[in-house]
């Protein structure tokens, strides 16, 4: 066994403690495959989830975290990768540029590389 260490709290911070309470709004939602990574954009607006269908398959996903339908982010993009007999798909995450409006996703069909990039409001 460890030596177990506990650290009390200064009580000079006693009297702003209620400054840390509910720091963060946290929401559970369902998602019909899981999740292999997640970002949010850098202005906090959106959110670009990767969920893996099967080894064939794979979803990139974007939901508006500013408007909300039964208190759930409502979703602003969606597209399938892959899907085909022969697709094999390796997709890891979604980078978005410097001033978050742009993203792009780097994968893998099978030995064949795709580079696909998108913004918040249109395809390219």
């Amino acid at each position: 066994m460890g030596q177990v260490t506990s650290i009390k709290a200064n009580p000079r911070f006693k009297n702003y403690s209620n400054v840390f309470d509910n720091l963060i709004k946290q929401i559970q939602v369902k998602t019909m495959y899981p999740i292999c990574s997640m970002i949010i954009t850098y202005d906090s607006t959106k959110a670009v989830t990767v969920t893996k269908a099967t080894d064939r398959e794979y979803f990139i996903k974007m939901y508006d975290l500013e408007m909300k339908g039964d208190d759930l982010p409502l979703p602003t993009f969606e597209e399938r990768v892959g899907g085909g007999i022969n697709s094999y798909i390796k997709l890891k995450e979604v980078e978005q540029s410097a001033n978050g409006k742009k993203f792009a996703v780097c994968y893998n069909d099978d030995g064949i590389f795709y580079l696909r990039t998108f913004t918040k409001t249109t395809r390219s």
